[in-house]
């Protein structure tokens, strides 16, 4: 007599789609670094000086604020750490500058 034996075969599925698209962003990101970087530049430098001038009447805290955030950035741009970084740096520098001129 034969004996036919099944097994089960669990199949888990994650979601790979959002990692495939997260590391082909950064992965492109870091293959334009020299285009992404000015841009950036600018953004934070523009927001920053009008922070700044709205900012060195009022406090030299929130100066402080976003003079810091900015030098981090500039930093990690001439340090040359990974796009991830620069990009994160650059958005708190963004958001700083932004609650100094909100409040």
């Amino acid at each position: 007599m034969d004996t036919i034996t099944k097994t089960a075969q669990t199949n888990v599925s994650t979601n790979r789609e959002k990692t495939n698209a997260q590391s082909a962003f950064w992965k492109n990101a870091e293959e334009n670094r020299l285009g992404i970087t000015p841009i950036l530049l600018v953004i934070m430098s523009c927001i920053g000086g009008f922070a700044a001038a709205t900012g060195i009447l009022e406090n030299w805290v929130e100066l402080a604020a976003v003079t810091f955030s900015a030098t981090i950035c500039l930093a990690m741009i001439l340090s040359g750490t990974t796009m991830r970084a620069i990009i994160a740096s650059t958005f708190i520098a963004v958001a700083a500058d932004i609650l100094v001129i909100a409040f």
